[in-house]
C-alpha cells in the first residue's frame, strides 16, 4: 500500500477530486484562467507543454485549492514525479550507452575477424606464387652467362685503361718556357700588391678651428675647400700627396694612423703649412689643369 502511495502523482490526484465534484474543464478554465489544455495534461502528468517546473507548480497549487485539495498533497506528488522522472532518463541513458557500446564492440570484432578471413585467404596463394617463381632460373655473379657465346655476332667496347690516358705536357713547350712564364705571373702578381698597397694610403685631419685646406694626389687634387671648426676630413690614395694648410695650428694631422707634426714645415708669419707626404717638396707637384 505504502508502495502504491509513492507511485501517486499530482494528476490522479487532480483528476479523480474533479470527477467527484462533477466539474468541467471549460468552467473550470474560465474561473481559475488556465487554459483547458493545460488542465488535462495536469491530469495527464503531461507537464512537458508547460513553460517549466515553476509555472507548473502554480498550476497545480491553483487547481488542488479550485477542487478543494491540500496544495502541499498535490505538491509533493509532482516532486515524486520529477524524481522518478529523472531516475528514469538517467536509466534509459545507461542502456542507451551500453547498447552504443555492444554496437562498437560488434563493429570491432567483425573488423577483426574480415582481417582474419582475408589473411587465411590471400597468404597462401602467396605463397604459391614463391613456390612457382622458385622454378625459374638465376643465377650468381660467376654463373653469369657469356653473352658472346650466345649471340656470336655481338661486340663487347674493350675496357678503357685510365692509366694509359692521363694527361702530357704538350711536345712544343719546354721546362724553360714553362719557368720564364711562371717567373712573368710572379712579378704581375708582386706588382699589384704593391699598387694595392699603395693604394691604401689614408689622410685624417681634424679641424679646432677653421682652416683652408688643398690636398692633392700626384697632381690630382682630392680636397680644396674651408674646413668648419669641429669637422674631419679622411681621404686615401696611392700617394705622394702634396698638403696646403691655412691656420695650420688649428689642425691635427694623421697619415697612415701615425700622428705628422706640423712644426717644421710652417710659415711662421703666415701660420701656412706646405708638405708633402710620405716624402718630398711642394715644389715638385703642380697644379691641376
Amino acid at each position: 500500500m505504502a508502495e502504491k502511495e509513492k507511485r501517486i502523482y499530482p494528476g490522479e490526484l487532480l483528476k479523480e477530486a474533479r470527477k467527484k465534484k462533477g466539474r468541467k474543464y471549460r468552467k473550470l478554465s474560465s474561473e481559475l484562467g488556465i487554459p483547458e489544455k493545460y488542465l488535462e495534461a495536469l491530469e495527464e502528468n503531461n507537464f512537458s507543454i508547460m513553460a517549466g517546473p515553476t509555472y507548473v507548480r502554480g498550476y497545480l497549487r491553483a487547481y488542488a485549492k479550485k477542487l478543494d485539495l491540500d496544495p502541499e498533497l498535490v505538491i509533493t506528488a509532482f516532486e515524486r514525479y520529477l524524481k522518478d522522472r529523472r531516475k528514469q532518463e538517467k536509466s534509459s541513458l545507461k542502456k542507451d550507452n551500453k547498447k552504443g557500446r555492444k554496437q562498437k564492440f560488434s563493429f570491432l570484432y567483425a573488423s577483426i575477424l574480415l582481417v582474419i578471413i582475408l589473411l587465411i585467404i590471400f597468404v597462401p596463394e602467396r605463397n604459391t606464387e614463391t613456390s612457382e617463381n622458385k622454378g625459374i632460373d638465376t643465377y650468381t655473379e660467376e654463373e653469369i652467362p657469356d653473352f658472346k657465346e650466345i649471340l656470336p655476332g655481338l661486340e663487347v667496347e674493350k675496357e678503357v685503361n685510365f692509366e694509359q690516358t692521363s694527361s702530357t705536357i704538350p711536345p712544343n713547350l719546354t721546362i724553360s718556357e714553362l719557368s720564364t712564364d711562371k717567373e712573368a705571373s710572379s712579378a704581375v702578381i708582386e706588382k699589384a700588391n704593391d699598387q694595392i698597397i699603395e693604394a691604401i694610403n689614408t689622410i685624417e685631419m681634424n679641424f679646432s678651428g677653421d682652416c683652408w685646406i688643398e690636398i692633392m694626389d700626384n697632381n690630382r687634387r682630392l680636397e680644396y675647400q674651408l674646413a668648419k671648426a669641429g669637422s674631419s676630413i679622411y681621404v686615401k690614395g696611392a700617394g705622394p700627396f702634396k698638403l696646403i694648410i691655412g691656420n695650420s695650428n688649428r689642425v691635427e694631422l694623421f697619415y697612415n694612423g701615425a700622428k705628422i707634426s706640423l712644426a717644421s714645415t710652417t710659415n711662421v708669419k703666415t701660420n701656412v703649412s706646405c708638405l708633402v707626404l710620405p716624402k718630398g717638396r711642394c715644389s715638385e707637384f703642380t697644379l691641376p689643369n
